[in-house]
């Protein structure tokens, strides 16, 4: 008796824990408003690249396609940022402020990264959203 308890009380438990996450990440308005006052040149590709290859790509995946070596492990998917129609309804000051603070299982980044730092990341999503558009129409293109 007690190990068919047992059998009906986890589950339970489990449903009602997962159902009092959020499933929506709110950000303040003042941070959907925010402007990315960062520029995107050629030259800060490589340097953007290799940051967000060392504190994103583990999870986002190298291309932002959420399939990351880490991603699986995951409680939660990470964004995929090769969504188009997903990532057209996100605004930039979103992306800056969800960088910033996290949410777990993503870790947040405002102590260990500066302002610059994460607003280049968004800068950076960006270029992956446009980029994975390419793959449609048969285009490659160099990263």
């Amino acid at each position: 008796m007690h190990k068919v308890l047992c059998l009906l009380v986890i589950p339970i438990e489990l449903a009602i824990c997962s159902a009092q996450q959020p499933t929506v990440w709110d950000v303040p308005a003042a941070a959907k408003k925010m402007k990315n006052p960062v520029s995107f040149t050629g030259e800060k590709l490589s340097a953007i690249a290799k940051l967000y290859d060392e504190k994103c790509a583990s999870c986002h995946g190298d291309k932002g396609a959420s399939n990351g070596p880490a991603a699986k492990a995951l409680s939660k998917e990470p964004a995929n940022f090769t969504d188009s129609k997903a990532m057209e309804r996100t605004k930039e000051g979103e992306l800056f402020w969800k960088i910033g603070k996290g949410r777990a299982p993503m870790p947040g980044y405002e102590a260990e990264l500066s302002e610059t730092d994460r607003w280049q990341l968004v800068r950076y999503v960006r270029y992956l959203t446009g980029r994975s558009q390419y793959r449609y129409l048969g285009v490659k293109r160099a990263r």
